[in-house]
């Protein structure tokens, strides 16, 4: 019974779903969006897309109550000599803004599809690919038979698995992890190109400038804090209960 507008900054809906779409094997998770798109319009949601949303615009429309699902960007962690070397984020890679050279490292933090979806990528594309993971195994998130059955593919497009890895720096077509069980250095050789597979940076600039609006206000999904499509799906289904 609320009267709702969803504010889209983008001129698409989905998010990072139109990113994760674009993995090998992965065409379904864009679903998800079409799914609620469509769940939206028979609610009778009015959703406006290219209409990213500031403090007056908020307070000249009157709301009681907005919920924030400003998601969140590519994280970045700090990275010694990062500008000597080719070093490239995720979301570039599968949105065609940065080009890789022959030889390729992904450097996963979670360990899940993010950082397998990307080796196969690169992998089907030619490349010779390492995938240093910051984990037990890779896909160590990745449900067991899935990832499995993903582990398999890498192993057979030639992709090497390097886990216990975590990203230190780089110097140039040299990379430096540093093993997290004992402290000792990984170096890779002849680098083209590092691809960050590093998790996201909440978007927070609007919650901070909404700090002391006096209507309701609440945070849901990455902008929160950076998790999966369920958990951002099930922040929105508890906090729209609770209006």
């Amino acid at each position: 019974g609320h009267e709702v507008r969803l504010h889209e900054a983008a001129g698409q809906l989905g998010g990072q779903v139109l990113l994760a779409q674009l993995l090998p094997g992965r065409a379904e998770v864009g679903g998800l969006a079409t799914n609620l798109a469509r769940e939206m319009a028979l609610a009778g949601v009015e959703v406006r897309l290219k209409s990213r949303l500031d403090r007056a615009a908020i307070e000249a429309a009157g709301a009681e109550a907005v919920i924030l699902a400003t998601g969140a960007g590519p994280r970045w962690p700090e990275i010694e000599g990062r500008d000597s070397g080719h070093v490239v984020d995720a979301w570039q890679l599968l949105r065609g803004e940065a080009n890789v050279g022959a030889s390729v490292v992904v450097a996963d933090w979670r360990a899940d599809w993010v950082g397998l979806g990307l080796a196969e990528k690169l992998a089907r594309d030619g490349c010779r690919v390492r995938l240093a993971v910051n984990g037990l195994h890779a896909g160590q998130r990745v449900p067991q038979y899935v990832r499995d059955a993903a582990v398999g593919s890498l192993a057979s497009l030639g992709v090497e698995i390097i886990t216990y890895a975590r990203l230190y720096g780089i110097d140039g077509e040299t990379l430096y992890l540093q093993h997290t069980a004992n402290g000792a250095p990984i170096v890779l050789e002849e680098v083209d190109t590092l691809v960050l597979a590093q998790g996201g940076t909440p978007e927070t600039a609007l919650a901070e400038a909404l700090a002391d609006w006096p209507g309701e206000l609440y945070e849901i999904g990455d902008c929160a804090a950076p998790r999966t499509a369920e958990e951002a799906v099930l922040d929105g289904l508890k906090v729209a209960s609770r209006l």
